[in-house]
């Protein structure tokens, strides 16, 4: 191939395929959450997870999901032994996408409530 056949390609390459257009706009799930870990440094497991606080009209209040509620699975992670690291992963969505918990209300309840990203 050619030199200028070459920058042609390149060209045309980055005007198909540019990072920019297959980059996803990243998504907030509008909560903070204290968690108890387990385990050592380099592998810690989740022990407990509770909602600390609700952004005001985010996701996760539109959802259902209260200040105090504790968190029993993320997707299908369980807690407590879901790893962090995995649990992490799973909470990192971009605007549109899910993530479903399983919550223990203050009374007992447990609901599975989905939080769709903004």
């Amino acid at each position: 191939m050619n030199k200028k056949m070459l920058l042609l390609s390149a060209a045309f390459y980055s005007l198909v395929v540019s990072p920019t257009t297959l980059a996803a706009e990243k998504g907030k799930i509008g909560l903070a959450l204290d968690i108890a870990v387990e385990g050592g440094f380099f592998n810690p497991t989740l022990s407990s997870v509770k909602v600390k606080e609700l952004v005001a009209g985010g996701a996760a209040e539109k959802a259902g999901v209260l200040v105090g509620d504790q968190i029993l699975k993320i997707a299908d992670c369980v807690i407590p032994g879901c790893p962090a690291d995995d649990a992490k992963d799973l909470m990192k969505k971009n605007k549109g996408e899910s993530v479903s918990f399983l919550i223990k209300q203050a009374d007992g309840t447990e609901l599975t409530k989905t939080v769709v990203a903004e």
